[in-house]
């Protein structure tokens, strides 16, 4: 029977490559939310013909991203969060999806304040994903 002996770089570096893609997930996750709630004006892919991304292309970023992280193998189930850690799971979601869906939440968001209301909807979403991938 051989061993399999890894070198001490080797290992990290493995370590180093699992742990890069949730934070890759991570920056994909802020950057479509920032672009969703107006944080970013227009984003441009110059290498695309000057392909111009839209709000739709920010909640499937967000929502794919959300859902890769709650499915990872690093995330736990569910039922097994805290009750009042589900609530702030599903309110992240809920607020990308119905903003983008509903006239009235976006109006909602907006009645509190230009942009006051967006960035506390964005920060929702922020917080909603830091408890789901914790």
């Amino acid at each position: 029977m051989a061993l399999n002996h890894s070198s001490p770089s080797k290992i990290v570096s493995n370590y180093a490559n699992i742990r890069t893609i949730p934070a890759m997930l991570s920056v994909v996750f802020a950057l479509a939310s920032l672009y969703q709630f107006g944080g970013i004006a227009t984003v441009e892919l110059v290498w695309l013909s000057n392909y111009t991304l839209t709000a739709e292309h920010s909640v499937i970023a967000s929502m794919g991203t959300f859902i890769i992280a709650l499915a990872s193998s690093e995330t736990k189930s569910f039922e097994y969060y805290e009750t009042w850690e589900q609530g702030v799971i599903a309110l992240g979601p809920l607020v990308i999806v119905l903003d983008y869906l509903t006239t009235e939440v976006t109006d909602f968001i907006l009645g509190i304040g230009d942009p006051l209301g967006y960035q506390i909807a964005f920060l929702i979403t922020i917080v909603s994903w830091t408890v789901a991938v914790r």
